[in-house]
């Protein structure tokens, strides 16, 4: 047990050495670290409740160092199939945005895919921002209390915040990672996401996100 949580230390020190943001100066890329905490539950019959927030760590070019909280509410309605919404609140250099959301998840043996709406309210902005986001993930048991996933998701504008703007593809996610049980309740995971995001005729954006996890089960 000593040894395995010495070998997954180790790994999110590699993480944490990731992130560099000083050389990462280029336009169109940067580095990101982003630290994230889930508690997660049943809370009645086939009813379960979330509560994520994270750290992320950015360069001010990219919107500056950001924290969220956010609160999940879901319900099983048939084998393989859940539905559910919340809230969320994102604060990042004094700005602050609202983000209203309703999903569907569908899990079928190790495939887990996920349909989310989200309206995003933000200081200033024209209009509510409406973006829809589908995700899919893959779950491999490792043994030993450990797994890996992989999966991507898109997240398309169906609004923009700003009048005049039509639809449009705001970003795309590749991302994979892996997980260690070390109790029943307690779970800890280091994850890389590649951020990719379009900019028309231009060259894409890309951020680098490093991240570590940790999931407590109530």
């Amino acid at each position: 047990m000593n040894r395995t949580i010495t070998h997954f230390a180790m790994l999110l020190a590699a993480l944490a050495a990731a992130w560099q943001p000083s050389k990462a100066r280029a336009a169109d890329e940067d580095v990101q670290l982003w630290q994230f905490v889930f508690l997660t539950g049943d809370i009645g019959e086939d009813t379960r409740l979330t509560v994520d927030a994270t750290q992320r760590w950015r360069e001010a070019a990219r919107g500056d160092d950001q924290q969220t909280l956010r609160v999940t509410i879901e319900q099983q309605v048939a084998e393989g199939v859940r539905i559910g919404g919340g809230g969320a609140l994102f604060d990042a250099g004094g700005a602050t945005e609202i983000r209203p959301h309703q999903q569907v998840t569908l899990v079928s043996g190790r495939i887990e895919a996920r349909t989310r709406l989200e309206q995003r309210f933000f200081d200033g902005a024209d209009r509510v921002e409406v973006r829809l986001r589908q995700r899919i993930q893959y779950n491999q048991p490792l043994g030993n209390g450990w797994r890996a996933s992989i999966g991507g998701e898109w997240l398309g504008l169906l609004q923009s915040r700003n009048e005049g703007e039509g639809a449009s593809t705001e970003q795309w996610r590749a991302q994979t990672g892996v997980a260690y049980r070390v109790s029943e309740k307690l779970e800890i995971g280091a994850n890389y996401w590649l951020l990719a995001f379009p900019r028309g005729d231009r060259p894409a954006r890309y951020s680098h996100v490093p991240q570590t996890v940790l999931i407590y089960r109530f």
